[in-house]
């Protein structure tokens, strides 16, 4: 049981110190995206034409961003959760329900992984690009399928956690 506690205490630090990098990284990249948000609209402003492109890469950027948060946001177990019905249960209702919404949300993450993946793929062979910068698509699902192979990593280490908290061999 020991070992068990181990492994987990070990693979909970490695995901989470992974997972907040990513979370940084999605934070710089919107702190950059806002940089040049402000800097295309003075320049609008100022000199009557935005900076080309900015859109393209906020569009972009953001969705790299959002997919980063993702890891750390289930490890910290931020996700939105209505507890009205489960309010008055028992802890082990409480977290077998919490292990049926990460098997659910395996399934979401391995589905999406699989889709952004046949995308990238997609968009790589078809050569298709935005409008103005011409920056070619597939770079775009790179980070984000990164993101969701730690999004899985992450969600199956809470389902481990959580399924051995409830047969009482690991502390919660």
């Amino acid at each position: 049981m020991q070992e068990t506690d181990a492994q987990q205490h070990k693979i909970g630090r490695a995901l989470t110190g992974l997972s907040r990098g990513f979370a940084v990284a999605g934070g710089l990249i919107l702190t950059a995206l806002t940089v040049l948000s402000v800097v295309s609209i003075a320049a609008r402003v100022v000199i009557g034409k935005p900076l080309p492109g900015d859109f393209e890469l906020v569009e972009m950027g953001c969705g790299i961003a959002v997919f980063a948060f993702l890891p750390y946001c289930h490890l910290k177990r931020g996700n939105v959760i209505v507890d009205f019905f489960t309010l008055k249960a028992s802890d082990a209702l409480k977290r077998a329900l919490d292990i049926a919404g990460h098997v659910v949300y395996l399934g979401i993450a391995l589905l999406l992984l699989w889709r952004m993946i046949l995308g990238g793929l997609d968009k790589y062979d078809s050569h298709e690009s935005t409008m103005i910068l011409a920056v070619p698509l597939w770079i775009g699902f790179v980070p984000i399928a990164l993101s969701i192979v730690l999004l899985i990593a992450a969600v199956a280490y809470t389902l481990w956690r959580d399924a051995a908290a409830l047969a009482g061999s690991a502390a919660p």
